[in-house]
């Protein structure tokens, strides 16, 4: 394989460079560089990367880009223990970009859909990918359960990785054979151009609740953050949740949009008459090609929302190109995503879910009572340094939707884990009737001593995973492991 050029690479933003150096890969960290990389040294709010240069250098760079502390000194080089540092202005916003010419020389031949929200992002992408599977394309995944083919996944830090490693990943996934790819894209991700040069094809909205307030300051900017993903040049379709109130606000802001809905009957996509068992859901699916023609709709994932979740993955690969009725009869093959709605039974009947925001965790209490003929026990907790407000919300809501509550420890990081407790607390009417167990594992094996036959306990705000953080400790935890043991049951 013939190295990229980095003066290929930089002609691209008014940069020469000579002579002309041969590069692998490009790594914003200095602890990842191997020989022949290019260190790419960005200046960030809590750490300034120029300051690892030599270390890079070290580790066998050939060549740096620096951020330049002004416009004029773009483009300038300075030589350093033999290596060319090359200073580039506003870097940090041409990374995706700078990473695409690297890693795509030629264009990105992937089939690439892009998908936001509050929730569901996890279970879309991975549904859109289990799907593609079984109509035989090869298809893959990148977002918080980690990036690869469903049942194969690579670990990955955030939900959207940073823009150089998304290319590198991408770059990999298509010399791997891989035709699709379905992402996460998180509101810090666009905000932070992350993805900036990603040439989704496909763009999909799920809902807008209240999540990452911290970051984002108001519900205002987090709804605009997520709306950037619709502006994509690249777009060729969008598919936007009716049933959702920010997502009627897309709608009217992309009129060629597709609408998707379970309730209105004019949407572009519907699922009507829809029935929930013990063995999923069912219901008649309508299509903008099958406005006039019930097909039957059967699908074994639990809840409400992961109808909406199906009606998007539908849409979208129909969209690619795929037969609606053969989708349609892939259904009853699928499983639900690790983390997300997952039902463990055995003696008892226990849901593991990644609800951590009031919206997530109301869907999931309204869809399990639902399914639900005996009491609907909840285990929930707050993570701490983060969004406060939202602790007496989620208590409001456990103590409306569920029989039993119990309080349990979520990531406290440096917080105290009663003062996390007593925000929660704030938001009960009856405090006095809600069980307070620090331990997960202790308050989960409470729960099963004190249910019965029929009842259903949902654990929720771990869902996929494998670690507790409390202070600065970071501990092993797999939720579905220890469920899947006190349970006796297999997913």
């Amino acid at each position: 394989m013939v190295k990229p050029s980095l003066s290929t690479l930089l002609a691209k933003f008014s940069v020469t460079v000579a002579p002309d150096i041969g590069f692998n890969h490009l790594s914003l960290n200095s602890r990842e560089i191997e020989q022949g990389d290019i260190f790419v040294a960005v200046k960030g709010h809590q750490v300034d990367g120029r300051n690892y240069i030599d270390s890079a250098i070290s580790a066998g760079a050939v060549a740096v880009l620096a951020d330049a502390d002004d416009e004029k000194s773009h483009g300038q080089i300075v030589w350093h223990k033999q290596v060319a540092c090359i200073y580039f202005w506003r870097l940090n916003q041409q990374l995706s970009q700078l990473a695409s010419a690297a890693y795509f020389p030629d264009g990105n031949p992937l089939t690439l859909v892009g998908v936001t929200g509050t929730n569901g992002k996890s279970t879309v992408t991975h549904l859109i990918a289990n799907l593609a599977k079984l109509s035989g394309i090869r298809a893959a995944v990148m977002g918080t359960l980690g990036n690869g083919e469903p049942g194969k996944l690579v670990a990955s830090e955030n939900t959207t990785a940073d823009a150089i490693t998304i290319q590198r990943q991408l770059c990999e996934m298509n010399q791997q054979g891989y035709e699709l790819v379905a992402m996460e894209v998180s509101s810090h991700g666009l905000v932070q151009q992350r993805v900036a040069s990603v040439p989704f094809k496909v763009a999909i909205f799920t809902n807008l609740s209240r999540d990452h307030l911290d970051y984002h300051g108001s519900m205002a900017e987090y709804g605009r953050a997520k709306q950037a993903l619709f502006n994509w040049p690249s777009l060729e379709c969008r598919l936007i949740n009716a049933d959702d109130g920010f997502g009627k606000q897309l709608l009217q802001h992309y009129p060629s949009a597709q609408s998707l809905s379970l309730e209105d009957s004019t949407a572009d996509w519907q699922i009507a008459n829809l029935q929930f068992s013990e063995l999923g859901a069912s219901g008649y699916l309508f299509s903008p090609q099958t406005r006039h023609e019930k097909l039957t709709f059967k699908s074994p994932l639990l809840g409400r929302f992961n109808a909406d979740n199906l009606l998007s993955a539908i849409a979208c690969l129909q969209f690619l190109g795929l037969p609606l009725e053969s989708l349609l009869t892939q259904l009853p093959a699928l499983s639900a995503v690790p983390g997300r709605m997952e039902l463990f039974a055995g003696k008892r009947s226990v849901v593991v879910d990644y609800a951590h925001t009031p919206d997530a965790l109301e869907k999931a209490l309204t869809a399990l009572r639902q399914h639900c003929s005996g009491e609907l026990i909840c285990i929930f907790g707050c993570g701490g340094d983060r969004d406060k407000g939202k602790r007496p919300l989620m208590a409001e809501i456990a103590e409306r939707l569920a029989d039993q509550v119990i309080v349990t420890d979520d990531n406290p990081r440096f917080e105290d884990p009663q003062t996390i407790t007593d925000d929660i607390l704030l938001g009960f009417n009856q405090a006095e009737a809600v069980t307070i167990i620090h331990d997960r594992c202790e308050a989960i094996a409470h729960a099963l001593t004190h249910s019965r036959d029929k009842d259903i306990i949902l654990v929720a705000g771990k869902g996929h995973e494998s670690y507790q953080i409390i202070g600065a400790e970071v501990r092993d935890y797999d939720e579905r492991a220890v469920v899947k043991q006190l349970v006796g049951a297999k997913a």
